[in-house]
């Protein structure tokens, strides 16, 4: 389950299904299928609910952005969705981002920050861990729906990392006092040796 909370509204995502509500906890919407906001995109992946979901509430832009991964084939995707507006019942830009490689970009996470969206990945071949993922997703043209918008990717592979180097996380901008000017995003994780 993953949700978040803007100035009218909260959205919870579980598994497949977003629901809507107001503050008050009324609800605005029926649960709905998250690939409803990917349709337009009429692929393969736009059509799945492979899950994983996120939503995070860019307070700066007073946006909502959704996403889930698509495991349906290598290299796999991951789908993004930003609100045209500040209401999440309405219309979405639909974006599907195809992955560097052909490891799983498993259990995303997402940060708002100034400027880029943010995630993080555990990398998977199979059923193998090789490492974590760093991305950095083109906010400003996301914001408007430009179909160039694109990332940045950093490999951290595990074979660099004698200790287990996972669950990374980027920093996630709430509230309305942006950080100071320039100041970068940061991915904090651990390390460990517990898994061999």
């Amino acid at each position: 389950m993953n949700g978040d909370a803007g100035p009218n509204h909260y959205v919870q995502i579980v598994n497949s299904l977003i629901r809507v509500y107001n503050k008050d906890g009324a609800t605005m919407t029926e649960p709905f299928k998250i690939s409803t906001l990917f349709a337009q995109l009429n692929t393969a992946c736009s059509t799945r609910d492979d899950g994983l979901p996120v939503v995070l509430y860019d307070a700066l832009a007073d946006r909502w952005m959704i996403s889930q991964y698509c495991n349906f084939f290598p290299p796999f995707r991951q789908m993004v969705a930003v609100s045209k507006t500040g209401d999440p019942t309405g219309a979405y830009y639909a974006y599907e981002f195809v992955m560097p490689n052909v490891k799983l970009n498993d259990y995303a996470k997402f940060g708002v920050w100034t400027d880029g969206y943010y995630m993080s990945t555990d990398e998977f071949v199979g059923a193998d861990f090789v490492g974590s993922g760093a991305f950095a997703f083109d906010r400003a043209k996301m914001l408007v729906g430009n179909p160039t918008a694109s990332y940045i990717y950093f490999s951290l592979a595990s074979a660099n990392f004698p200790n287990r180097l996972g669950n990374l996380l980027p920093a996630d901008l709430d509230g309305l006092n942006p950080p100071p000017a320039n100041a970068p995003n940061i991915f904090v994780g651990y390390s460990a040796t517990e898994y061999g």
